[in-house]
């Protein structure tokens, strides 16, 4: 589909390579990219192609399809950053930021997750280029169709887009008020985090591949047969009797005959293997996530994963800035000007802590035990219907009576709780200063 100040995106021809890619091939692109940025401020080549990241992103796309446990990383990231988290709010006098809830309905969908996901893939690639047509849907009146432009042919310095990759006519500049309406180019002026792990992923599938001819050579347990015939036949006869017990099941032997299985104990080799494709986990999750453990490691002891959640909540902000700043200062500018959004409102991630069922579950029961929580609250966040909150008091009883026992006591705690909270038995005269001690 093709507007009025766009062109079509699936019309772009790409040559994709991303097969039996080399560590040779990373470097190789890298000194490319090194040899451009020695010259960018030098030179004002026009009709050249200079930022050519094409087959930079075959390498990324590479691991990204070959590597399972990058691909774990990039869905235990996505699912922090998408879903029910964010909204369209207004800021009070106060500071504190009101929800609008019509106009935040109208930014959850695919095509806000598509935005949200090529903001993130911009930290990861080092740019993305976002292509928003102005139509809406007209059975659910949301944004109809956002496309991530294929980054093979966009030259992100040089914020142009050419049809035909490492051709540079025909081109659609990106500067021209032409397309600065429905196209936003976030580049972050660097080669990405893919830069950083796509090395190690790449050392991993060879160290996987020289680890299985390994096992194969290795791995296989010796069967080892024994006889006291000094008879070759004999010896051969035995040798291929236990050749054919493989799939037999049976064997016939002497008496004086032997047969032991001998197994290989780890060898130093092996733990090299593991401690490479080990190390390697490591370092692209504490990359991308902050912490290794969030990406499925495990950890010798409970302080340690504790530690290790915050600095992933603390990374996960991080990305939610990033994603809040773009949204508000390029995506809902656009989406304003198309009539979409009204003005005024702004972008904002929900405040909610994060964490598990258990921690939650702790978190409300002391929040319920001192405050008056709605039914409507633990609805959202359990998804069970309740009554009335029974371990509430009434106002009149949360000031100390002269008798020390309040007749709203309704005896919900026990003796011990009771002390605990107050700070004397249940049945003690305790005087009220505030109301008067002679009262």
């Amino acid at each position: 589909m093709t507007t009025e100040g766009t062109f079509n995106h699936e019309l772009l021809e790409s040559i994709f390579r991303t097969s039996k890619k080399t560590i040779q091939e990373y470097v190789r692109e890298v000194d490319r990219n090194n040899r451009y940025r020695s010259i960018r401020g030098q030179t004002t080549v026009v009709g050249t192609i200079l930022d050519d990241r094409a087959q930079l992103i075959d390498l990324y796309d590479a691991c990204l399809q070959q590597d399972a446990h990058i691909r774990s990383v990039i869905e235990t990231l996505e699912s922090q950053i998408l879903g029910d988290r964010y909204m369209l709010a207004k800021q009070n006098e106060k500071g504190k930021y009101v929800k609008d809830i019509e106009q935040t309905h109208l930014i959850q969908g695919s095509q806000f997750d598509t935005i949200i996901k090529g903001i993130v893939e911009a930290k990861l690639y080092g740019f993305t280029l976002l292509e928003i047509m102005p139509n809406t849907n007209p059975k659910t009146g949301k944004l109809a169709e956002v496309n991530i432009v294929e980054r093979r042919n966009v030259l992100p310095e040089q914020k142009v887009v050419v049809k035909r990759q490492g051709i540079w006519y025909p081109n659609w500049d990106l500067d021209s008020a032409t397309y600065n309406r429905n196209y936003i180019l976030i580049n972050c002026r660097d080669l990405g985090l893919f830069s950083a792990t796509t090395p190690l992923i790449l050392a991993k599938k060879f160290t996987v591949a020289n680890y299985i001819n390994f096992s194969h050579t290795y791995g296989q347990p010796i069967i080892h047969g024994k006889t006291v015939s000094e008879n070759n036949g004999d010896r051969k006869r035995l040798a291929q009797d236990i050749a054919n017990a493989a799939q037999n099941k049976v064997i016939v032997t002497g008496l004086e005959d032997e047969i032991e299985i001998k197994t290989f104990t780890m060898s130093n080799s092996e733990k090299i293997y593991t401690s490479i494709i080990e190390f390697v986990n490591s370092e692209v999750a504490n990359l991308i996530l902050g912490s290794e453990s969030m990406a499925g490691g495990m950890q010798s002891y409970v302080g340690s994963t504790k530690a290790h959640q915050d600095i992933f909540r603390e990374r996960i902000e991080v990305y939610r800035r990033f994603i809040e700043n773009v949204m508000n200062e390029e995506v809902l500018p656009r989406l304003v000007d198309m009539g979409y959004i009204k003005p005024g409102l702004e972008f904002k991630y929900s405040n909610r802590i994060e964490m598990n069922n258990e921690d939650r579950i702790k978190l409300y029961g002391l929040i319920t035990d001192k405050y008056e929580v709605s039914a409507d609250e633990i609805e959202k966040e359990f998804g069970i219907n309740v009554g009335r909150q029974i371990n509430v008091l009434s106002a009149d009883s949360s000031l100390p009576s002269a008798s020390g026992s309040s007749s709203n006591d309704r005896r919900i705690m026990s003796e011990e709780e009771y002390y605990r909270r107050y700070g004397h038995p249940r049945e003690s005269k305790v005087a009220n200063f505030i109301m008067g001690a002679g009262k």
